[in-house]
């Protein structure tokens, strides 16, 4: 798994036509400001690939990653997981 940065996962993110995040906003509710659950699954697939991860099944809810904030903590707790075996 390649490890975690905030800039990493805001570029995932505003890869989408929906949004323009900066680190300011890392506690901005996503769904607020305009995401949906097509755009949530194609930021979902997106991470699992920049950061060759599987994001566990329980946390492929929107109410589960619904900032980046918890996207990046999603994250890197797998990481650490991988990490430390």
């Amino acid at each position: 798994m390649n490890a975690v940065t905030i800039e990493n996962v805001l570029e995932v993110v505003n890869s989408t036509e929906k949004f323009e995040i900066t680190t300011k906003q890392l506690e901005e509710n996503l769904p607020d400001l305009g995401m949906d659950s097509v755009t949530f699954i194609q930021i979902i697939v997106a991470l699992e690939e920049k950061f060759e991860c599987e994001i566990p099944d329980e946390k492929l809810l929107i109410t589960e990653m619904d900032t980046v904030q918890k996207m990046i903590d999603v994250l890197q707790t797998l990481y650490d997981e991988q990490e430390n075996g």
